[in-house]
């Protein structure tokens, strides 16, 4: 008898989409569709959507109400003021029925026949799975395929901790991103008894990283994971939630954020090693030039140069990071190279992923 002829005896869904959202009414009902429309194995008792809207002021609801009507599988929750993604993550975390979770982002999508593989997946019964994701521009165009671990081919990869250092350096070694610790919310499905036996960690919140810092710890322990290997997600960019305090709060929310992280769970130097140059890899020096040129006064460029002198000339930094990091100290603040660069942004960050694209060997 297969794990989805089980749930459904049970009345349990085998799965739960825990999506918190604030103002994505305008992308939400796509999210769904693509969910619903897409799925050819699964029925709708097989899964459900649990949506909690954290106090949106836009047609939120009237998209997710036209939907439930379509839907019986989505249960919606709004709150009367945001709490923020931490907070609503985890509370849409716990309002999830499913045997597992799949926390997701209300502007993603998942392609056709995503639930086929899910299927296959999910029948191992593993306790947390990674899904990478296409890397699309606004009106998702394909950029580039963004795979969490170095591999070749299809076939997935299976990880198992006992929690040794050996078992933590197999992973680490693999993994191409920081997404292998979590940071990529729509890549993770995660056993919903795991998840709840895991510590929440309300001190994070704020940090858009709390979720990252409640999974770390099954890394530690007995824990089975496995990288999916196929690319499911559809991952929208040129819309990031975490960039409207500006763009240098958005590279603080990365370097501050992933720098306590390291420093707390990964003590051992080649650990650290490995993550602050994925680190670094994940907030090029380019980034930190452009930040740095159209920041809008000396505060940001004070916070720019920490960051940087940090990421670049500090934390297991290496000959090759600290020359980035004097490149980077050379590049004056400039109004007028701003204004001459800004119509270039979009084909820059094209060229930047097609680099990326190519250096990885991936399309």
């Amino acid at each position: 008898m297969t794990l989805l002829q089980l749930d459904s005896q049970s009345r349990r869904p085998l799965l739960s989409f825990a999506i918190p959202t604030y103002n994505f009414g305008k992308f939400i009902g796509e999210t769904i569709k693509s969910i619903i429309e897409g799925a050819t194995t699964f029925k709708q008792d097989h899964y459900e959507i649990v949506i909690l809207d954290g106090g949106s002021d836009d047609e939120t609801d009237k998209v997710i109400s036209e939907l439930t009507q379509q839907y019986r599988n989505i249960r919606y929750k709004k709150n009367a003021a945001r709490g923020g993604i931490d907070r609503d993550l985890n509370e849409v975390a716990g309002m999830a029925e499913g045997k597992y979770i799949w926390l997701f982002s209300a502007d993603d999508l998942l392609v056709s026949g995503w639930d086929q593989h899910v299927a296959c997946l999910l029948e191992m019964q593993k306790d947390i799975y990674l899904v990478p994701a296409e890397l699309c521009d606004y009106s998702m165009g394909h950029l580039r395929n963004n795979p969490i671990f170095c591999t070749t081919g299809n076939k997935y990869l299976e990880f198992s901790f006992d929690g040794t250092s050996k078992t933590i350096n197999a992973y680490l070694h693999r993994a191409n991103t920081l997404e292998a610790l979590f940071s990529f919310m729509s890549a993770v499905i995660v056993k919903a008894d795991l998840w709840r036996a895991l510590k929440e960690r309300p001190d994070y919140y704020g940090s858009c990283w709390a979720h990252c810092t409640r999974l770390l710890p099954s890394l530690f322990q007995k824990t089975t994971l496995v990288y999916a290997n196929k690319y499911l997600i559809k991952k929208r960019g040129g819309n990031d939630s975490f960039m409207e305090n500006g763009f240098v709060s958005r590279i603080g929310i990365a370097v501050d954020g992933w720098g306590r992280i390291i420093h707390e769970f990964f003590s051992n130097h080649e650990h650290q090693e490995q993550l602050f140059k994925a680190l670094r890899k994940d907030m090029p020096i380019l980034l930190f030039v452009y930040a740095k040129i159209s920041a809008k006064d000396r505060l940001e460029i004070i916070r720019l140069n920490t960051m940087s002198h940090a990421l670049y000339s500090e934390w297991s930094a290496t000959r090759r990071s600290k020359i980035y990091y004097l490149l980077y100290s050379l590049v004056p603040a400039s109004a007028t190279l701003n204004r001459i660069l800004e119509p270039y942004l979009p084909f820059l960050i094209r060229l930047r992923h097609k680099l990326r694209a190519l250096i990885s060997g991936i399309k």
